[in-house]
């Protein structure tokens, strides 16, 4: 098994997994896959996950990575301590769990999330409160936010095109629902001042991601 690999992720799209702590090694590992691999990682949100044993070569693998191209969405690791990086970070222990058996329950998070911390669910998320820039929600069914929403939301992650956001204030950098994705026409959009805030719904129709106001998505109905 390999020290370096390029993972698929429903929710973050692809992870590259590092467990090598020789870096000229990581950096060879790396250049191999993504020969092969670059081409699929388009448009994709793309994070790095390190371990305690190599997180303080976190800057030289942000580096080497976006010379070739890659441009990380975030770091993941257990422990952010004496991690000192510009990009945000996930720490596992932060990731929330909610609703793991059963898909066709509702899963009710209150509190507001801060940056680097995640949810995942099956079936619907409701989140009473605000997701933060640098957070992360998903699950396979619904998302509803009753909040503002400037992190990253992916409604039903597995393939569920079906599947609606909701939010008081929605306001991602980027949406994912099922196979689709659309970002932001800004780049660092999410704290952009907007007049006349109303409740939006995100959808999938005729091949893209529509987003529209509470009030007109109703009348679609």
């Amino acid at each position: 098994m390999g020290k370096v690999a390029i993972k698929g992720k429903n929710f973050l799209g692809f992870e590259i997994e590092i467990h090598q702590t020789d870096k000229k090694k990581a950096f060879n590992e790396l250049e191999s896959l993504l020969a092969v691999s670059s081409q699929y990682m388009k448009n994709a949100i793309i994070t790095l996950k390190l371990n305690s044993s190599n997180k303080s070569l976190a800057g030289d693998f942000i580096d080497f990575l976006k010379e070739k191209g890659i441009l990380l969405s975030a770091i993941v690791v257990e422990d952010k301590e004496n991690l000192n990086v510009d990009l945000p970070v996930i720490e596992l222990k932060h990731i929330h769990l909610v609703n793991e058996a059963n898909e066709r329950e509702v899963s009710t998070f209150r509190g507001n999330l801060r940056s680097g911390q995640s949810i995942k669910a099956n079936g619907d998320l409701v989140v009473v409160g605000n997701v933060n820039s640098n957070s992360y929600i998903y699950a396979t069914g619904n998302i509803f936010v009753l909040g503002k929403l400037y992190g990253v939301p992916h409604a039903g992650y597995g393939g569920n095109d079906d599947a609606v956001i909701f939010a008081f204030d929605l306001n991602p950098p980027q949406i994912r629902i099922g196979n689709y994705i659309t970002r932001s026409p800004e780049e660092n959009v999410l704290l952009k001042k907007r007049d006349n805030i109303v409740s939006e719904v995100a959808y999938v129709d005729e091949d893209g991601i529509v987003i529209m106001s509470y009030s007109e998505w109703l009348n679609t109905k």
